[in-house]
């Protein structure tokens, strides 16, 4: 039996809590994963120091929480850390948002992304590089709000989104993809309204993982 770890590479127990209950819904056998934090890593990763910060805390504790799992995946919206596991755990070491992307990618589709935060354009530009699937990507807009006030005020939030999706939804037949863990409630919130289009990224990810 396969044994997969979604590791969070943030301190935040709101986030650990929010991954393990969208793991969790989709089906697969309690025994075959966990869920955990970063201790010693920011609580959001809302800036290139704080994605630096987070890689440094788990360069120190990978290998302690990966004892007894036979793989890794890297559950950040850029992938914090993916580099530092592969060097430890070569082929098995994944990363959220690179998964995603590769699924959809298999699928033969091209995704609308949204990601949060302004200041973090430059980081989700570089993860959508490093993946090697960009091309992947067919339209990207930037909702200037942090994560942080995505938890603060996640109707506000909410609203947002759901207006960004309605102008993408109107203006491509591309699947919208809603970037990183803040962003899995409010997209879940939005599917269970009608929006068809917008995808279940965990779901991707462990269709991916299920071939990988």
């Amino acid at each position: 039996m396969m044994r997969t770890l979604f590791l969070n590479p943030n301190s935040s127990d709101q986030i650990t809590a929010t991954l393990r209950r969208h793991i969790s819904r989709c089906g697969w056998p309690v025994e075959q994963w966990d869920v955990a934090k970063v201790e010693g890593a920011p609580r959001i990763i809302g800036s290139a120091t704080d994605n630096e910060q987070a890689a440094q805390a788990l360069d120190r504790s990978l290998q302690s929480l990966c004892a007894g799992f036979d793989r890794v995946v890297m559950m950040s919206s850029v992938d914090t850390g993916y580099d530092i596991a592969r060097r430890h755990l070569r082929d098995a070491a994944f990363g959220f948002t690179r998964s995603v992307l590769a699924q959809r990618a298999r699928l033969g589709q091209k995704l609308q992304v949204i990601t949060f935060d302004a200041d973090m354009t430059a980081l989700y530009e570089q993860a959508f590089e490093a993946t090697g699937h960009a091309a992947v990507v067919s339209n990207w807009e930037v909702l200037d709000t942090t994560p942080s006030d995505v938890a603060r005020n996640p109707n506000a939030a909410l609203e947002r989104v759901r207006g960004l999706c309605s102008e993408l939804s109107f203006a491509s037949e591309h699947p919208i993809f809603v970037v990183g863990a803040v962003g899995l409630d409010l997209a879940a919130s939005l599917r269970q309204d009608g929006m068809e289009r917008l995808i279940d990224p965990v779901s991707d990810l462990l269709a991916w993982l299920g071939d990988a």
